[in-house]
């Protein structure tokens, strides 16, 4: 997470078992929600900690998703439950809004405590299941290899600005639970309801390494001016000796790297941006294609359309496709071939300046527009694969 390089993650869901194994050595660590750690921690356990014992070992960190218990739930999941349940505090599952005044430093403390057992503990939580995973893998596996979470991130809430009362039970929060910790960092989350947010937020901490979110910040419809100063905001905080680690982003994440971030997380097939409101949706993501020509992902029809119109328009040539068309893929070849493309992109754009970027960016829409106006398409279909491509002169912009 705050190695050299740029630190790609996957976050961690229990359907990417598989995927996960045959990616391994094509990202850098897993990112795992705190719900799954908690509420199937003996599976999820296992899977991981089998994982992290192997040679390739990547790293791993379990994220509190904390903002759960910053709203109602009157339908609370038990995977909901779970978490709570595993900080020793029940009571964060509530039917009516809690309020920050709520969290009492007697609250805190049991937070804390809970968090950095269930993080210090983990590591052994799951022997169980070891033998189970290892056999999957198909090589021995040393149960004592096993590893810890490479860090603890703290308990979090969202905040609005620094004088947000929800900003000092963040604080509070991570001061108790660095105070319980002492074998692993223990890192602090910034949360921010917006971009304009962030920065604010940032210039109240003191830390060389912060995990930042900014809630519901979707790459491909936010404004240049929303992007720009998230650029700029990552970029003021690594000239000021903070490196930045963001939970959620996409393509945009990546060019961040060129600015001062020092890693991102993202979902295999989804999972780009996140809203702090928790949204009642579960499940595997739907089937769906990433087009790295647009470096966004799109309906399987749509790209096969497009590879059949030109395969310049959509042909992929990383392990997975080999030059194949989008719906020679299965679900969940298709799923593994989004986080090659990713790893593909963090290699290809470092170094670049914010210049260089955009101006790439700005050629690979220009060929891409070219070679679309060749085609024998519908008029229709080539309007709706025009409005694909909107978000790429927004991020050319920002970075100018």
């Amino acid at each position: 997470m705050f190695g050299p390089g740029f630190a790609h993650y996957l976050s961690y869901g229990a359907t990417d078992q598989d995927t996960v194994l045959q990616l391994a050595g094509t990202y850098t660590g897993l990112l795992v929600p705190g719900t799954v750690a908690a509420f199937q921690r003996e599976g999820t356990g296992g899977f991981v900690l089998t994982l992290s014992a192997t040679p390739v070992s990547p790293e791993y960190v379990i994220d509190p998703r904390f903002p759960l218990f910053q709203q109602a739930l009157p339908k609370a999941k038990k995977s909901h439950e779970a978490l709570a349940a595993s900080v020793g505090a029940s009571e964060l599952v509530r039917t009516d809004e809690p309020q920050p005044e709520d969290f009492t430093d007697e609250l805190i403390d049991t937070i804390a405590s809970g968090w950095a057992e269930f993080n210090g503990s983990y590591r052994s939580s799951a022997s169980g299941k070891f033998a189970k995973y290892a056999k999957r893998l198909g090589q021995p596996v040393d149960q004592t290899s096993a590893k810890a979470p490479a860090y603890v991130l703290a308990p979090y809430f969202t905040a609005s600005t620094k004088s947000d009362p929800w900003w000092s039970v963040s604080k509070r929060l991570f001061t108790a639970t660095a105070s319980k910790v002492s074998d692993i960092p223990c890192i602090r989350v910034v949360a921010a309801e917006k971009v304009g947010a962030l920065g604010d937020l940032l210039s109240d901490v003191k830390d060389d390494r912060v995990a930042i979110w900014v809630s519901g910040l979707d790459e491909l419809k936010a404004t240049s001016l929303e992007l720009r100063h998230y650029a700029d905001t990552i970029n003021r905080a690594s000239a000021a000796g903070i490196k930045t680690f963001a939970l959620y982003g996409g393509f945009y994440s990546v060019l961040m790297m060129n600015v001062g971030l020092g890693g991102s997380s993202h979902g295999i097939g989804y999972g780009e941006y996140r809203n702090w409101i928790e949204l009642p949706t579960s499940g595997p993501p739907p089937k769906r294609y990433y087009l790295p020509q647009l470096h966004r992902y799109v309906q399987p029809d749509e790209a096969m359309r497009l590879f059949v119109a030109d395969p310049r328009l959509a042909q992929c040539m990383c392990e997975e496709c080999n030059g194949d068309p989008p719906l020679g893929l299965d679900y969940h070849a298709m799923m593994r071939h989004s986080v090659r493309c990713r790893a593909a992109e963090i290699r290809d754009w470092a170094g670049l300046t914010r210049v260089e970027m955009a101006d790439r960016i700005s050629a690979e829409l220009r060929d891409f527009l070219e070679v679309l106006d060749e085609t024998d398409l519908p008029e229709v279909v080539l309007s709706r694969t025009q409005r694909l491509t909107v978000h790429l002169p927004r991020w050319s912009g920002a970075l100018r």
